[in-house]
C-alpha cells in the first residue's frame, strides 16, 4: 500500500513539475507608467477602469482555460511519448496579456490616488 502512495506521489510531482504555464491567480502585474493615465479626468480614469475589469476577467479565465489544457496535455503526453513534455511552451502568451492588463490597473488605481478619485 505505501509503495502505491509512494509511485502515485512521485508520479503526480513529476506531472506537476515540468510544464511552466500559471494559473490567473500565479500571473503578476507587469509594470505599466501611469503617464498616459495622468491627464485623464476621475470619469475618464473610472471608464478605464471599468473597460478593464471586463477584460480581466476574459483574459482571467482563457489563462486559466490554457492552464488546464497544457496540464491535461502533459499529463497524456508524459503516458504517450514522455519526451515531447519538455517541448511544451505553457501558457505564456495568455499570461502575458494579463500580466499587462494587472499592470495597467495599477496604473489606472494609482493615477486614481494621485488625482484624489473616488473608486468605484
Amino acid at each position: 500500500m505505501k509503495t502505491k502512495f509512494l509511485c502515485a506521489a512521485v508520479a503526480a510531482a513529476l506531472l506537476s513539475a515540468c510544464s511552466d504555464a500559471k494559473q490567473a491567480s500565479e500571473v503578476e502585474a507587469n509594470f505599466v507608467s501611469g503617464d498616459k493615465y495622468s491627464g485623464m479626468s476621475c470619469a475618464q480614469l473610472r471608464g478605464e477602469a471599468t473597460r478593464l475589469a471586463e477584460s480581466m476577467s476574459d483574459l482571467e479565465a482563457s489563462v486559466d482555460k490554457a492552464y488546464k489544457q497544457d496540464k491535461n496535455m502533459e499529463a497524456v503526453t508524459w503516458i504517450l511519448f514522455w519526451p515531447a513534455v519538455f517541448a511544451m511552451d505553457g501558457n505564456d502568451a495568455e499570461a502575458g496579456r494579463l500580466s499587462q492588463a494587472k499592470g495597467e490597473a495599477e496604473a489606472i488605481n494609482s493615477a486614481m490616488k494621485t488625482r484624489g478619485c473616488r473608486m468605484g
